[in-house]
């Protein structure tokens, strides 16, 4: 049922790319004829775009999320609106923080589709006996961008882990690093009786592009404690990035990434590459992958022969591996955690 709605979405989302396209609104980044100004950071910071999806921006972005819900809204350095969802399980006793980045095209709601809404107040993710059960989970919503992904994904919402300028004291920093320094930090330091956050244990998650961003933004932020994340494309050396780079972390924070053995466009066989060269070149992080069957078993290897943009590896990649959740994501994040107020060394 997850596919089909998410199939649903992508095909809406198609049409309203092709509009675009007609309109020459957006520029070809697919075309390897375009001249790329490569920066040290990389690409170019993505271009905004108008697309069908930035009216979610005027709506009630959380409403369609169940739960205990704040919206929290920030203006970026571009001067785009700014919007995160934060979940909140109420319970006396610290719980973990939960950061969840939404794939590209699909809008901060797909996490109904995980399972993960569902363990916010039964799942431990402390690794003790006596820890309290659930965690908070906050919602970041990306911006409607150029991607360097095939059509109909290389525009619409998503994150901009193309251009990797984490320098927190450049102004030209990449405005959805900003934006989500902004939302954890408010998260962390607001005084409330709803709730309370174990500040040694915020956790990184996300889906697809969401899941990439997820990965370079641990790799590269004080303060979070693990990240495990689901069919992520390698954030350094995406498909067709024309201005792709070898990681370079600045903070060796642990990572998993979970994938398909038959995934899209062969991210399985790019996303163990990179893990074997951060393993290679970083002997004191902590980089895991594991990969999945058809059947969502554990298996050891990727299929080689999944290239293709529309087949088998792009309906495994748009369902969410719910019965992996336990004993993969939570398991890994049971594993880790922090000195207290060490986020951005803003808490302290």
């Amino acid at each position: 049922m997850q596919a089909v709605l998410l199939l649903i979405i992508y095909i809406s989302n198609a049409i309203n790319s092709l509009y675009l396209s007609n309109a020459s609104i957006i520029p070809n980044f697919m075309n390897e004829a375009v001249p790329q100004n490569c920066t040290k950071y990389g690409d170019q910071p993505a271009e905004r775009v108008v697309a069908l999806d930035t009216a979610l921006m005027l709506l009630n972005l959380c409403g369609n999320i169940s739960g205990y819900v704040n919206t929290l809204k920030f203006t970026d350095s571009n001067g785009d609106p700014r919007v995160a969802c934060f979940l909140i399980t109420q319970l006396k006793r610290p719980l973990p923080l939960l950061v969840w980045l939404h794939p590209a095209m699909f809008p901060t709601s797909t996490i109904s589709l995980t399972g993960l809404l569902e363990q916010t107040n039964k799942a431990n993710l402390t690794g003790t006996s006596d820890g309290p059960l659930g965690y908070h989970i906050l919602m970041p919503y990306g911006r409607s961008t150029t991607h360097i992904y095939p059509a109909p994904a290389d525009q619409g919402i998503g994150w901009d882990n193309w251009y990797r300028n984490y320098n927190r004291s450049d102004p030209a920093l990449n405005v959805d690093v900003q934006a989500i320094d902004y939302f954890i930090n408010k998260v962390l330091t607001t005084q409330s009786d709803d709730y309370q956050i174990d500040k040694s244990r915020v956790f990184l998650s996300g889906w697809s592009n969401g899941a990439a961003m997820a990965v370079e933004y641990a790799l590269n932020t004080p303060g979070i404690a693990a990240a495990a994340v689901y069919s992520p494309p390698d954030p350094y050396r995406d498909y067709n990035d024309l201005c792709a780079q070898d990681p370079y972390p600045t903070n060796l924070t642990p990572i998993l990434l979970l994938y398909n053995q038959c995934d899209v466009i062969n991210i399985c066989v790019t996303g163990v590459n990179f893990i074997e060269d951060l393993n290679s070149r970083y002997c004191n992080l902590t980089a895991e992958v594991v990969i999945i069957d058809s059947d969502l078993q554990r298996t050891s290897e990727c299929d080689e022969s999944c290239t293709a943009e529309i087949g088998l590896g792009f309906f495994q990649h748009i369902r969410w591996p719910i019965p992996r959740n336990d004993d993969v994501f939570f398991d890994f994040f049971r594993k880790y955690s922090l000195p207290e107020h060490s986020f951005l060394d803003q808490n302290k």
